[in-house]
């Protein structure tokens, strides 16, 4: 469904997703009237048109309908949650094979370690089942619908185009509450007061330093809105439009915004694999755009050093490996932690072993400072981020194994440059972060990002860059 003005087509189901996101920072009591119009729009593309683009666009807009619909009820929230994330894929799939008279297992073979990791994962838990349910719904149920899809050729059918569209309006709209006035505040408040999760989360981390927001975005997790950027720059790339520059500043933008550390590496590593040539050539044109982001560049810094000096600094400081608050460092304990349990028995202690809360962890990462004063005594009871220790100690030697073979299958079967820095750069996240445990947002990452390298007709009309 379009409207028109004049020669600007605005399409009415993006428009209310835009709206909807403006509404929850600002206006978050008027959110349910945005809602159910969503909601019911999204119902009937899925089951009238079977669209698999808006099952990935209710999923990537979950949290702006489970918790702002009706905060403070459990009950709403899972059954939002249901309507949201489980159901569209399923409808999908029973659909899909309904209409099914062959199958074609030849989907197997590009996916067959993908396969094996999954027969594993069923396997292990069911013979260390304590603390399986920990990984059930964040892990186990994204990865089977990601294959039951893909076996069905679902991904096929992803409208590249339109996911485009829905990426403009949800970042303009990200990037205009992040400008806005008062959204520090707004941000605390939609998380302290628990309007977007189930619990009240009034601690969260959410600043830089406790000075700078983070644009936690409509995804409401600065880290995975930092992902969404990568994916934005991906779908450009394949689809040949890598040099629409407002495309490219939108999400270079938000990705900045985010301060995620390991998203932006990700995507200082894909602008590197999408825009450097094999061969350099010096043209004008070239010449002039460089000066233009160089000025930008150098503004922007003199402005953030003369405002935030200090904690610009401290920040930028975190990019050093071997500095003392760097990203590896401040996992540092959840690393060794895990390490220890692994080198105890590197068979597997069980699924969910060291992320679930009932395990009877007690883990030491450090001291919070503030003005050179020891504030807090850091102690986690299980281990969050980390996620490559934290596979090998629950999942073993093999789990392990299995896991990177499944992780190069989806990430490298197209084997371009492009490909291997986006592989390289999820490698380095990961252990520091745990993007397999991000639920349905890893699901929509790995379907899209499998669809978009698989589809060959897009592939034929990429440039010829080689790893």
């Amino acid at each position: 469904m379009t409207l028109r003005l004049n020669k600007i087509k605005l399409d009415i189901y993006l428009i209310l997703i835009f709206i909807l996101i403006l509404v929850v920072f600002k206006k978050p009591e008027f959110a349910p009237f945005i809602i159910i119009p969503i909601l019911l729009i999204s119902y009937y593309k899925i089951l009238i048109q079977r669209d698999i683009t808006t099952v990935i666009i209710l999923m990537l807009s979950s949290r702006l309908i489970m918790g702002p619909f009706n905060p403070g009820s459990n009950l709403t929230f899972n059954i939002l949650n249901l309507i949201c994330n489980y159901v569209p894929a399923l409808i999908i799939v029973i659909y899909s094979y309904l209409g099914i008279t062959k199958f074609d297992f030849n989907r197997l073979k590009s996916l067959k370690w993908t396969v094996v990791y999954i027969i594993f994962l069923l396997g292990f838990g069911f013979m260390l089942p304590r603390y399986t349910k920990v990984v059930i719904a964040p892990e186990i149920i994204p990865l089977i619908l990601f294959f039951l899809l893909v076996f069905i050729k679902a991904e096929q059918k992803i409208e590249y185009e339109y996911l485009l569209k829905f990426f403009r309006y949800t970042f303009i709209a990200c990037i205009i509450i992040y400008l806005s006035p008062l959204f520090a505040h707004e941000m605390k408040y939609l998380f302290a007061e628990g309007l977007i999760f189930k619990e009240e989360l009034p601690f969260i981390s959410l600043f830089v330093k406790r000075i700078i927001p983070r644009n936690t975005g409509f995804v409401f997790d600065f880290r995975i809105m930092g992902q969404l950027g990568s994916l934005y720059l991906l779908l450009l790339y394949y689809l040949g439009k890598k040099n629409n520059y407002i495309d490219l500043f939108l999400l270079v933008t938000i990705t900045i915004m985010t301060f995620s550390r390991g998203p932006i590496m990700i995507m200082l590593l894909l602008l590197l694999g999408v825009y450097a040539p094999q061969k350099i050539k010096v043209t004008k044109k070239g010449m002039n755009i460089s000066f233009v982001l160089f000025v930008l560049l150098i503004s922007l810094s003199i402005y953030l050093f003369n405002n935030k000096g200090d904690v610009i600094k401290k920040y930028v400081a975190t990019y050093n490996p071997f500095s003392e608050n760097s990203a590896i460092s401040q996992r540092g304990g959840f690393i060794t932690y895990s390490m220890d349990y692994f080198y105890k028995n590197p068979l597997g202690n069980g699924l969910g072993f060291m992320s679930s809360n009932d395990a009877g962890h007690e883990i030491f990462t450090g001291y919070t400072r503030h003005n050179g004063r020891i504030i807090f005594t850091n102690y986690y009871y299980k281990v969050t981020d980390a996620y490559l220790a934290m596979s090998l100690a629950e999942k073993g030697i093999i789990g392990f194994v299995l896991f990177v073979l499944s992780l190069v299958e989806i990430f490298y079967s197209n084997k371009n440059r492009v490909s291997l820095f986006f592989l390289i750069g999820l490698i380095l996240n990961l252990i520091g972060t745990d993007i397999p445990k991000q639920g349905f947002y890893y699901f929509t990452l790995i379907l899209i990002y499998y669809s978009l390298s698989q589809n060959k007709d897009l592939s034929a009309n990429l440039p010829k860059i080689s790893t």
